[in-house]
């Protein structure tokens, strides 16, 4: 638990301070921590990660948004409460329009971004009708189509 605390403090830090280097180090870290153990989840929502992870969203570097990406889904995977912050940190809409600029560029690199998004997209409402009627109501499907 001490690992993930000193991620998540580094990652407060790091997303202030937007050092690309260190913040997709740090990242990576937190995607190790998540991985390791499913009861996670939920301290890194009291953390208060999600917003800061939803903020790096908007970041251009393929690679951040790649890991936050990951990360995101993680923590939504099976979780009442990450799904819930992510919704209310507006993650959700912004995973929809990377994805909208994503399907219109027909380049290899975007593939792995492309499931990355889709996977975070299926966790985040996997199991629940309203988040999954949100999404629909946000036109996602003639976009997961076009993919």
């Amino acid at each position: 638990m001490d690992n993930l605390s000193d991620t998540l403090k580094k990652l407060k830090i790091t997303a202030v301070d937007k050092t690309e280097d260190s913040l997709e180090g740090c990242l990576d870290c937190l995607l190790q921590a998540l991985a390791q153990n499913k009861f996670m989840r939920i301290p890194c929502v009291d953390a208060g990660l999600i917003s800061p992870l939803v903020q790096l969203l908007n970041s251009k570097d393929q690679e951040v948004l790649l890991q936050t990406g990951r990360a995101l889904g993680n923590i939504c995977y099976d979780s009442h409460e990450g799904r819930s912050a992510v919704d209310q940190a507006g993650g959700a809409q912004i995973v929809i329009d990377h994805l909208r600029s994503l399907c219109s560029i027909t380049d290899p690199a975007n593939e792995k971004l492309l499931t990355v998004f889709c996977g975070m997209l299926m966790n985040y409402s996997n199991e629940n009708d309203s988040l999954q009627a949100q999404l629909i109501n946000m036109g996602v499907i003639p976009t997961l189509v076009k993919l």
